[in-house]
C-alpha cells in the first residue's frame, strides 16, 4: 500500500509539471468517457432496464407470425388468443390488451386519452395493484358485465384534483356508462404511455375465424422454472395444431415469444442503438490512442530518467506500474469530466424525446446516469487506464540501458517510441474513417428523408383527429351523415380554403391490405399484390393539393349505396395496368373476401407518401376509398386555411361542439408538425451520429498534431543540422508534410477497408443508401484528408522556421 501511495503522489507531480500535456489528456478522455457513457445510458435505458414490475424479466410478450405472408410480430386474432390461453401451461395466465382512443365525459369537458383495453387478468399478471379502489373483477371482461374504468394518476390528479371520492363515480366512456373503480400509481402507464384502462370484452360468439375483428397483443409471467425457450416450443406446438384444425384461415400461422420490455423495439430500432454504442466505444478508442501518444512522448523524454531508475534496482515491473498510475490518475479525472459531459448528454437527450409526447417511448424507458451508469463508467475508465498506458509503459521499459545512457540525442530509443506513436495515429484515423462513414451513411439518410418529396403541401393545412364510437354511431351510415355536417360546417368558416377527412394523413403510415385486379389469377393468398389504402373525403384532395392525372375525384354521386368506386396513384396505376387505360377497371380490396365489392376506378391521381417516411419495404402503391361509402370510426380532418392553421383551432372545435357536444378532438396540429413529428427519430439520431462523427475528426486531428509535433521537437537538432548545410524552409516543410501525409495514406487505406466491411450492417438502418455509397466514401477521405493536412501544417511551419545555430545547441 505504502508503494502504491508513493506511486500515486509521484505520478500526480509528474502530470503537474505537464500541465499542457495533462489537459489535453484530460479532455481527450473526457470526451471518450462522456459520450461512451451516454450512449451506454441511452442504450441501457432503452434494452436492458426492464418493465419496473415484481420480477419483470418473467414477463413475455406473445405475438403472432405468418412467414409465408413475411409478417412478424403481428397481433393475434381473438379466436387463436382463446385457444392459446385454454392449452398453454408454461404461463400463470396469458393476458390479452388493445390500445386505443378512450373519450371520458358524462361528468366534466369531454377528453380524449390514450387507454388500453385490458382482460381481467392484466394486473395479476404484472403484480401491480391500484393505489384506489380495485382493479379489474374476473369476469369483466364478459361482453354483459357492467362497463367499469380505472384511471391513471395523472388523469386522477388534474380531472378530478386528486378527490379520492372519486371511487364510485358515473362517467361515460366512449359513449357508455361506466363506473369509476380504481386509480392506478404514479408512473404506471402500461402497455406504453397509456392513461385510461377498460376491460377487453371478447365476444366468441360473434366471432368467425375468416374475420376476427379486432386483433390482440398477448402476454404473461412464465411460471417458475419456465424458460422463455419452453414457453416459444410449446406455444409453437399448438399454434402447428390450431393450424391443423382450422388449415383455411390459419395456414402459416404462428408465434413468437420475447421479452416484453424488449417487444416495443425491433429489429431496426434495436440495430440502430446497438451501432451507437459501437461508435461511442470507436470515439473512445480514439481518445485511449491519444492519451497513449501523449504517454509516449513523455516517456521518451524521461528514458534516461527511467533508465537510472532501473539501474539504481528498480525493476521493469515497478517502472510499467508507475506509467500506469500516471495513466490511470489521468483516466479518473477523465471519467469525472466524463461523467459530467454523459449527464448533460443524457438530459438534452431526455428533453428531445420528452419534447415530443405523440412520440415519445414506453413509460419504462428511462436514460439516466445511474448506478449502472456509473459502474460502467469506472470499467470503462480502467480500461481506458490500461490501454492508454500499458503499451507506453512496456515501450518505455523495455529500451537497453546501457544504449540510452549512452544516448545523448536520444536518438534510437525515441525512433523505437516514435515509430509506436505513428503506429498509434494510423489506427486513430482507420478507426476514424470508418466511424466518419457510418455517420456519414447515417446523417445522408436523414438528409435523403428531409428532402423527400412527400407529393404534397404541407403549408397552412391543420389536422386534428375524431374518434365515433358505436354507442352513438353504430353505422356507417351514421358516421357518413356526422362528417357530410361537419365538412359543410367547416368549409363555410371565414379563413377555411377547403376542408377533407381522411383515415390516416399522409406521412402517417396508412393501412395496407391485399388487393385482387379483375381477370387476374391468384393461384395462392400470398400471391397478392399489396397497396396502401387511404379513405378520404373529395376535399382531401384539394387539401393537400394533389394532383389530378386523369378521371376525376370523388363527389356528391358517391354515396352509400352507390357504385363502390375508387381512386389509384399513378404508381398503382402502372402496377396493376402496364399497357392499359385504368379508367373503368375493377379492383377489390381484402384477400379474395367475396363480401368485399369490387371498386371501379373512376380517377388516377399523383404519387404522395401517405406510408411512414422512412418505409422502403412496401412500394407506393396507393388505393383511395370514398368516405361517404366506407366512413371508419377513426377520422382525421385536414384543413387548408388562408393563414397560419393552428388559429383555427379554436372555430373548428365550435363547429365540432355544435354537431356534437360531447365529441373530444386530439392530435390538433399543423401538418408541418405531423410531417415533423414523423421525421423526429430520424433528425434526433442523425444528430447523435454526426456528434460522434464529429468527436472522432476532432481527436483524430489532435492526435496527429501531437504526434508530429513531438516528432518536430525530437528532430529540432536534426532540423538544424540540415539547415545549415543548405537545406531550404521548403525542404523541411515538406519533409515534415510528407511523414504526416504517409500516416494519412496508411491510416484512410486501412479505414476505408475497415469501414466497407463495417457499413455492411448498417444496410436495415438506412434510408436509399446504400453501404458502399461511393459518395460517402470520397466525401470521407477527402474531409478526413484535409484535417489530417492541416493538423500537419501548424508543426511543419514550426519546423520550418527554427534557426539552425539555436537548434544545433538545442541539445
Amino acid at each position: 500500500m505504502t508503494n502504491i501511495l508513493r506511486d500515486v503522489r509521484y505520478g500526480g507531480r509528474m502530470l503537474a509539471k505537464h500541465p499542457g500535456h495533462t489537459v489535453a489528456a484530460l479532455l481527450a478522455l473526457g470526451l471518450g468517457i462522456g459520450l461512451t457513457t451516454t450512449v451506454f445510458s441511452i442504450d441501457y435505458g432503452a434494452l436492458l432496464r426492464g418493465l419496473p414490475f415484481e420480477r419483470s424479466d418473467r414477463i413475455m410478450a406473445v405475438y403472432g407470425t405468418n412467414l409465408s405472408q413475411q409478417q412478424d410480430r403481428r397481433d393475434v386474432f381473438p379466436l387463436d388468443y382463446l385457444d392459446l390461453r385454454r392449452r398453454q401451461t408454461s404461463f400463470e395466465s396469458l393476458a390479452a390488451y388493445s390500445t386505443g382512443t378512450i373519450n371520458l365525459s358524462g361528468d366534466l369537458q369531454p377528453e380524449r386519452f390514450d387507454g388500453a383495453f385490458l382482460t381481467a387478468d392484466s394486473l395479476g399478471v404484472l403484480r401491480v395493484r391500484p393505489l384506489l379502489g380495485r382493479g379489474f373483477l374476473p369476469g369483466e371482461d364478459a361482453p354483459q358485465a357492467e362497463p367499469v374504468v380505472i384511471l391513471g394518476y395523472g388523469i386522477w390528479r388534474t380531472r378530478y384534483g386528486g378527490d379520492p371520492k372519486v371511487i364510485g363515480r358515473a362517467v361515460r366512456v366512449n359513449g357508455q356508462p361506466a363506473t369509476i373503480v380504481g386509480v392506478m400509481p404514479e408512473g404506471f402507464k402500461f402497455p406504453a404511455r397509456q392513461d385510461v384502462w377498460v376491460p377487453k370484452k371478447i365476444d366468441p360468439g360473434k366471432l368467425k375465424r375468416r374475420d376476427e375483428g379486432d386483433g390482440l397483443q398477448l402476454f404473461g409471467r412464465l411460471k417458475e422454472g419456465v424458460t422463455a425457450e419452453r414457453a416459444q416450443i410449446e406455444l409453437t406446438a399448438f399454434a402447428k395444431a390450431i393450424e391443423k384444425e382450422y388449415l383455411e384461415t390459419n395456414r402459416g400461422v404462428g408465434v413468437e415469444v420475447v421479452p416484453f420490455a424488449k417487444s416495443f423495439l425491433g429489429a431496426k430500432e434495436t440495430g440502430l442503438l446497438l451501432v451507437m454504442l459501437g461508435f461511442g466505444f470507436v470515439v473512445l478508442f480514439i481518445a485511449c490512442a491519444n492519451v497513449a501518444s501523449l504517454m509516449v512522448a513523455k516517456a521518451s523524454l524521461r528514458t534516461r530518467e527511467l533508465a537510472i531508475r532501473s539501474a539504481l534496482g528498480a525493476g521493469r515491473r515497478r517502472v510499467v506500474v508507475q506509467l500506469l498510475v500516471e495513466s490511470t490518475l489521468l483516466s479518473l479525472g477523465g471519467a469525472i469530466l466524463g461523467v459530467v459531459l454523459a449527464a448533460w448528454g443524457v438530459g438534452l437527450f431526455n428533453a428531445a424525446i420528452y419534447s415530443n409526447q405523440d412520440n415519445a417511448p414506453p413509460f419504462w424507458i428511462r436514460c439516466e446516469v445511474d448506478g449502472v451508469a456509473l459502474a460502467f463508467t469506472l470499467g470503462i475508465t480502467v480500461l481506458a487506464g490500461v490501454l492508454s498506458g500499458l503499451m507506453p509503459a512496456l515501450q518505455a521499459s523495455r529500451a537497453d540501458l546501457n544504449e540510452i545512457l549512452k544516448d545523448e540525442g536520444r536518438g534510437s530509443t525515441s525512433l523505437r517510441i516514435g515509430l509506436f506513436s505513428r503506429f498509434l495515429v494510423i489506427s486513430e484515423l482507420a478507426v476514424c474513417c470508418m466511424l466518419l462513414v457510418g455517420a456519414g451513411l447515417m446523417v445522408k439518410s436523414v438528409v435523403k428523408l428531409q428532402n423527400l418529396n412527400l407529393g404534397f403541401s404541407t403549408k397552412d393545412v391543420l389536422t386534428l383527429r375524431i374518434a365515433l364510437f358505436e354507442a352513438k354511431y353504430p353505422q356507417k351510415t351514421d358516421r357518413s351523415a356526422f362528417f357530410d355536417e361537419l365538412l359543410r360546417r367547416l368549409a363555410q368558416q371565414p379563413g377555411v380554403a377547403a376542408a377533407g377527412a381522411t383515415s390516416t394523413l399522409p406521412t402517417n403510415g396508412a393501412w395496407r391490405d391485399f388487393y385482387a385486379v379483375e381477370g387476374r389469377a391468384y393461384p395462392r393468398e400470398q400471391d397478392l399484390p399489396e397497396g396502401y389504402e387511404v379513405v378520404a373525403s373529395p376535399g382531401y384532395f384539394q387539401v393537400f393539393a394533389t394532383p389530378l392525372v386523369s378521371g376525376r375525384i370523388f363527389g356528391p354521386e358517391d354515396r352509400p349505396g352507390s357504385l363502390p368506386v375508387a381512386v389509384v396513384n399513378q404508381s398503382f396505376a402502372r402496377k396493376a395496368w402496364p399497357k392499359e387505360d385504368p379508367l373503368g377497371r375493377r379492383v377489390r380490396l381484402g384477400r379474395g373476401k367475396a363480401e368485399e365489392p369490387w371498386r371501379t376506378v373512376v380517377g388516377v391521381v399523383a404519387d404522395q407518401k401517405v406510408g411512414n417516411l422512412d418505409d422502403v419495404r412496401n412500394g407506393p402503391e396507393s388505393l383511395y376509398v370514398p368516405l361517404a361509402q366506407d366512413t371508419p370510426g377513426f377520422v382525421s380532418v385536414a384543413l387548408r386555411s388562408r393563414g397560419e392553421p393552428l388559429a383555427l383551432a379554436p372555430k373548428v372545435r365550435e363547429q365540432i361542439a355544435a354537431v356534437d357536444k360531447d365529441l373530444p378532438i386530439y392530435w390538433v396540429k399543423s401538418m408541418e408538425q405531423v410531417v415533423a413529428g414523423n421525421a423526429f427519430y430520424h433528425n434526433l439520431f442523425g444528430i447523435v451520429f454526426t456528434i460522434l462523427g464529429l468527436a472522432a475528426l476532432i481527436l483524430a486531428a489532435v492526435g496527429i498534431y501531437g504526434v508530429i509535433s513531438f516528432a518536430v521537437q525530437q528532430r529540432t537538432q536534426e532540423i538544424g543540422v540540415r539547415m545549415a548545410l543548405g537545406a531550404g524552409r521548403g525542404n523541411v516543410l515538406a519533409m515534415i508534410l510528407r511523414q504526416g501525409a504517409v500516416q494519412l495514406g496508411c491510416g484512410l487505406g486501412a479505414g476505408l477497408l475497415l469501414a466497407l466491411g463495417a457499413s455492411r450492417p448498417l444496410k436495415t438502418l438506412l434510408y436509399q443508401v446504400e453501404p458502399t455509397d461511393p459518395e460517402t466514401f470520397l466525401t470521407v477521405s477527402l474531409v478526413l484528408a484535409a484535417v489530417a493536412l492541416a493538423a500537419s501544417l501548424v508543426p511543419a511551419q514550426r519546423a520550418a522556421q527554427v534557426d539552425p545555430l539555436v537548434a544545433i545547441r538545442s541539445e
